[in-house]
C-alpha cells in the first residue's frame, strides 16, 4: 500500500515554516503564468504590483506603528487582532533592535581606548550596558529570539526559536533590564501584582519608571479596554492603538475552492465505504497539509486608530499589513497553562452534568406516520 515517505512529511512541515515565501511563490507563479501566456496579462501585472506593495508596507510596519514612540498599548474588542498584531509587531521590532544592538556594540567598542584616555566615564558606562546585553543575547541566539521578551510563549517560524519569558516577578524588581529589549505584554494590568486597574505598590511604579527612562528598549502591550489599563502600565505608554478589526488580503480563493472540492469528495467516498483505512489515511494527510498551507498565503490588514493615553485621536485611521500568520506563532492554550492557570485545573461549571444522549424521536416518528396514512 502506498504511503507518504518521511521526506514528504519533512517537506510539508518545512513549507509551513515559510508563510511569507509561500505567498510570494504562489502569487508570483500565478502572475508569471498570466503574463507569459498572454492570458489575463494585465491582471498578472496588477497582481505582482499589489504583492510588492503589501510586502513593502509589511517591511516598514514597525516604524509607522510605533509613531516614533517607545511604548504602545493595543486595545479593542475580543478578536479584533490585538494579540496577533502586538505579538508580531514586537517580534519585528525585536529583529530591528537586535541589529541596532549589534551595530552599537561593534562600533562603540572601537572607541573604548579613546574614552579611557579621555576619562569619559559616562560613555564607558553606556558601552558596558550595551556589551552586557549583546553578549547575553548572542550567547543564546541559537535557541531564543534576541531582544524579544513576552508574556505569552512565541515561537519563530523557520527556526523554532522561542521568545524570552516575561516573568511576573520582573514587575517587582528594580535592577536594570537588558538594553534594546522589546517587551510584549499581553493583557497588561492583569495578574501582575495588582488586583485592579489601580495600584499604589511603589515597587511596581518604580519598575516601570526605571526601564521607561533608563534603558533603550520598547514596550508593546494589549488590553481589552484602555480605561482598564493599570496605572503603572499607563506610565510607560506613549500611545494607545485602538484596533478596529482585521481582514484577509490576497486570499487564495481558487486554491480554497480546490481544497473544498477534494474534501467533499473525500467525505463522500468515506461514507460510502469506498476507501480502505490506509487509503483514507493517505488522502487525509494530503488534505491536512493543504489546508495548513492555504492558511499561510496572503496578508492581514489591521485597521487601527492611534490615540493619546487620554483618548484623543492622533491622525486618521491607519492600516497595518502583516503576513497571513505573521512571523511568530503562539498557542493560547499553552499561555493559559503556563501563566494564567499554572498548577490549577481548568474547571467548567456544569461540565460534569452535561450528558449527551441520542434524541428519542419515537413520538415524532408516529406523528409523521399518522400524517402519511392520512
Amino acid at each position: 500500500m502506498k504511503t507518504h515517505s518521511p521526506a514528504w512529511f519533512a517537506k510539508q512541515e518545512a513549507r509551513l515554516e515559510e508563510p511569507l515565501k509561500n505567498t510570494v511563490r504562489y502569487y508570483g507563479k500565478s502572475a508569471t503564468v498570466k503574463i507569459c501566456t498572454g492570458i489575463l496579462a494585465i491582471w498578472g501585472i496588477v497582481q505582482l504590483v499589489r504583492l510588492r506593495k503589501y510586502i513593502y508596507n509589511f517591511s516598514n510596519l514597525t516604524t509607522d506603528y510605533m509613531n516614533k514612540g517607545r511604548a504602545v498599548t493595543n486595545d479593542g474588542a475580543p478578536g479584533a487582532g490585538k494579540t496577533f498584531t502586538g505579538a508580531n509587531v514586537a517580534y519585528f521590532l525585536a529583529l530591528e533592535q537586535w541589529e541596532k544592538l549589534k551595530s552599537e556594540y561593534f562600533t562603540q567598542r572601537t572607541m573604548v581606548s579613546q574614552w579611557l584616555k579621555n576619562g569619559d566615564t559616562d560613555k564607558l558606562e553606556t558601552f558596558k550596558a550595551i556589551e552586557e546585553s549583546y553578549l547575553f543575547f548572542k550567547e543564546r541566539e541559537g535557541s531564543f529570539i534576541p531582544c524579544l521578551v513576552t508574556s505569552i510563549p512565541l515561537r519563530e517560524y523557520g527556526t523554532g526559536r522561542m521568545s524570552y519569558v516575561l516573568d511576573r516577578k520582573m514587575f517587582l524588581q528594580k535592577e536594570r533590564t537588558a538594553e534594546n529589549s522589546v517587551f510584549f505584554n499581553d493583557e497588561s494590568g492583569s495578574d501582575q501584582g495588582a488586583d485592579t486597574s489601580k495600584t499604589t505598590n511603589k515597587d511596581l511604579l518604580a519598575f516601570w519608571r526605571l526601564p521607561r527612562h533608563f534603558f533603550d528598549g520598547m514596550f508593546v502591550n494589549t488590553n481589552q479596554d484602555g480605561n482598564q489599563n493599570a496605572i503603572y502600565m499607563r506610565r510607560s505608554t506613549d500611545f494607545v492603538s485602538h484596533i478596529f478589526g482585521q481582514e484577509w488580503l490576497m486570499e487564495p480563493l481558487k486554491l480554497q475552492w480546490r481544497y473544498t472540492r477534494k474534501e467533499r469528495r473525500y467525505y463522500k467516498r468515506l461514507q460510502r465505504g469506498k476507501l480502505s483505512a490506509q487509503r483514507a489515511e493517505y488522502i487525509g494527510q494530503e488534505l491536512y497539509y493543504l489546508k495548513k498551507y492555504i492558511a499561510t498565503i496572503g496578508f492581514r490588514r489591521i485597521k487601527s486608530q492611534l490615540l493619546t493615553t487620554k483618548g484623543v485621536a492622533i491622525g486618521d485611521v491607519d492600516t497595518t499589513i502583516l503576513p497571513a500568520i505573521g512571523g511568530v506563532q503562539y498557542d493560547d492554550r499553552a499561555y493559559r497553562k503556563q501563566y494564567k492557570c499554572k498548577d490549577k485545573p481548568i474547571k467548567m461549571q456544569g461540565w460534569d452534568k452535561l450528558i449527551i444522549e441520542e434524541l428519542d424521536t419515537s413520538e415524532f416518528d408516529q406523528e409523521i406516520k399518522g400524517e402519511s396514512k392520512a
